[in-house]
């Protein structure tokens, strides 16, 4: 009964932490203007640290997975949170390119943790329940009271950084401190028994071998380094093109405040997307992401009136953003399927790490582009290659991804229960 309260307890205030925990509040919107403006670093070594901090997330999967099966979801939850806060703050005093590899390592260490603890925290808190206190809609829930902030928030971040650039970045923190307090509030679910550092990696490697062994996870895998790769370093693009465009810096957060709205709403029907299309669900989600590039591309290299090519290029973005909402909790959900305890943190840790290879390769590869070309001929080079791309990953994905628990063999629900 006590556990069941405290699992209740956990998915009631679970959409409060991820509201404000999950996307840094008055971050997003301006800090590649702050980087590549106020601090003066170039946008393609803005690029490259990226690619750096993806390098870091790879290396530290294992380390993050280690300390949450030493110490729990719970207080792993709060130590990552905690290194997240750190990096914002900073960021208020980067002033040159090695202090921004540094920052990204705290970023690194704080999400190699808690985008781990998080999902098994939230999955041991929901895995006796359906329909609305499922671990998809809860999560959803939190997705959207996210995206929610983010939106109100970016309406004030533009003109904030007008007034003072720092603003933001120090609001940003606060909130972020906030995000702690509430994590320091969850429950502890599920009690792991006490294992050695050994030990520990030795259970790594049996995850490892059965991820190897798995056609579905292999599939979904190679699927999600590809495709998270590409939505991570368009949100760089993104501001890139609207600098070269001279949209106005008070305009940013009003335009990423729209789209964030977008993701608001389009999260809501991640269940209804998902029961819908089942199989081809994230063929749904990729392809007209891919298309919206191919659009940016060609429109911002024609010769049109200004106002309309804005138009155009919104309605693009609109179209990513709208797909990019239900993809994160789709992903979270597929991901987790058929797991128990005893393998859940090493999947997730095994899919970020897989993950940040493709965000490392392709940040790297953007950054090269925006070298030789400008943000529109990046954009449509991307899009052209991405949509070759992902059409084939889709069709090796066919036979292996979205089956019955029935069609799948042995290897794959081996942790069903």
């Amino acid at each position: 009964m006590k556990q069941e309260i405290a699992m209740k307890y956990n998915r009631r205030i679970f959409p409060l932490y991820k509201g404000f925990g999950w996307d840094p509040l008055f971050y997003s919107a301006i800090i590649f203007l702050f980087l590549t403006e106020v601090k003066e670093i170039a946008p393609a070594k803005v690029m490259y640290a990226e690619a750096i901090y993806s390098l870091f997330l790879l290396l530290l999967q294992i380390p993050a997975t280690i300390i949450i099966e030493k110490i729990g979801s719970r207080k792993s939850l709060i130590l990552g949170t905690t290194f997240a806060t750190i990096q914002i703050i900073m960021m208020i005093f980067i002033n040159n390119f090695a202090f921004l590899v540094i920052a990204y390592f705290m970023s690194a260490f704080g999400n190699a943790i808690k985008d781990i603890a998080r999902n098994t925290l939230l999955y041991d808190s929901t895995k006796i329940c359906n329909s609305k206190n499922s671990f998809a809609n809860i999560n959803a829930k939190g997705s959207s009271l996210s995206y929610a902030l983010s939106a109100i928030t970016s309406i004030f971040t533009g003109y904030l950084f007008v007034i003072n650039p720092y603003i933001p970045l120090v609001l940003s923190s606060f909130i972020s401190m906030l995000a702690v307090i509430i994590a320091y509030r969850f429950e502890e679910i599920e009690k792991m028994e006490e294992i050695t550092i050994s030990e520990s990696i030795k259970d790594i490697k049996q995850g490892f071998k059965f991820i190897a062994t798995s056609k579905r996870l292999k599939g979904l895998f190679l699927f999600t380094s590809i495709f998270v790769g590409v939505l991570m370093m368009i949100s760089t693009y993104e501001k890139s093109l609207l600098t070269d465009l001279q949209v106005a810096p008070q305009y940013f957060g009003i335009i990423f405040a729209i789209l964030t709205l977008v993701q608001c709403f389009s999260v809501r029907y991640q269940d209804k997307i998902h029961n819908t299309f089942k199989n081809k669900t994230l063929a749904f989600i990729s392809v007209p992401i891919f298309l919206s590039f191919i659009i940016v591309g060609i429109i911002t290299n024609l010769n049109l009136n200004y106002s309309f090519k804005i138009i155009i290029i919104m309605f693009a973005f609109f179209i990513h953003h709208f797909f990019r909402g239900p993809y994160w909790v789709l992903e979270d959900k597929y991901v987790t399927n058929f797991t128990n305890i005893n393998i859940r943190a090493k999947i997730i840790s095994t899919s970020n790490f897989i993950k940040n290879i493709g965000e490392i390769v392709i940040s790297f590869l953007s950054g090269l582009l925006l070298e030789f070309y400008n943000t529109s001929i990046s954009y449509l080079i991307i899009g052209v290659i991405g949509l070759i791309v992902i059409l084939l990953v889709l069709k090796y994905m066919k036979k292996r991804i979205g089956l019955n628990p029935e069609q799948y063999n042995e290897e794959d629900i081996k942790y069903l229960k």
